[in-house]
């Protein structure tokens, strides 16, 4: 099923940060959602790099202005489960894959969600390594220090306050990429289904029909084999290299008009 997880509804003002949340980086780039679980899935949406993004002691937000409305979201750092740099290629063109840093969630119904920036002022590798590298200390100082409320165990939380101080993000361009695991995660929630204040139009009512149940119970099993055949965490390597190849198509530079492919994936029409 279709869920976006970390953008919020269009012209959402998240508000103030909280009472002594601090700021450890502020830049653009473009970010974008994308359902790891998933092999070869189109992204839940994107953002362009001119989006402002903020990350604190506490969370990451993003915010992109535009002419009519804002779009915004966060990912607080109870939720990443790994934490990945994927450097881009030597390429130039459409061959080109762009340096990226992910962070993978667990989401509801075996489902990992993924936040992905990438462009801006994280096209190289050094400075998308020195932001994996304040993001991973700061959700292992995080939950270190909230341990007991977030009910992270003893052994975890030693474990965690290691990734406070190393190992350190340091890769090259064309390189495999590191990953950090990052203990105590807390899933994701499973966004809100609203109510619909409005009657459901014919087309869309339920009507009753001959063998509507049996489908009914057919859709049922086919939903629970789903779930059981995802029970088992996605390869993470071989996810990154999917994403990566993905998100490059977004956000690698077009030969002739001089327009991202991320750019042209926002300007598309429906």
């Amino acid at each position: 099923m279709f869920h976006q997880h970390f953008l919020s509804p269009a012209g959402t003002d998240l508000g103030p940060l909280d009472g002594g949340e601090r700021v450890l980086w502020r830049g653009r780039c473009a970010v974008a959602e994308y359902a790891f679980d998933e092999a070869s899935s189109l992204p839940r949406w994107t953002l362009p790099e001119e989006t402002d993004v903020i990350v604190t002691d506490r969370r990451v937000r993003y915010v992109l202005d535009a002419a009519e409305t804002q779009s915004s979201g966060e990912l607080f750092w109870l939720w990443p489960q790994h934490l990945r740099v994927q450097p881009g290629n030597r390429e130039t063109g459409r061959n080109g894959t762009v340096t990226q840093i992910q962070l993978v969630c667990k989401g509801p119904e075996g489902t990992f969600p993924a936040l992905v920036f990438a462009g801006g002022e994280l096209s190289t590798v050094g400075a998308a390594d020195h932001l994996a590298n304040t993001i991973r200390q700061a959700i292992a100082r995080f939950r270190v220090e909230n341990a007991d409320l977030i009910g992270v165990p003893a052994v975890q939380a030693r474990m965690l306050s290691r990734l406070v101080i190393g190992p350190e993000f340091s890769n090259h361009l064309g390189g495999q990429g590191q990953t950090v695991t990052l203990l105590g995660e807390v899933p994701v929630p499973a966004p809100e289904v609203k109510d619909l204040d409005e009657p459901v139009s014919a087309p869309r009512a339920w009507i009753d029909r001959p063998g509507l149940e049996a489908d009914a119970l057919r859709a049922e099993e086919a939903h629970r084999a789903e779930l059981a055949s995802r029970q088992a965490e996605p390869d993470l390597a071989s996810r990154a290299s999917s994403l990566a190849e993905r998100v490059a198509n977004l956000v690698s530079q077009g030969p002739d008009d001089g327009q991202t492919n991320l750019s042209a994936y926002l300007n598309r029409e429906y």
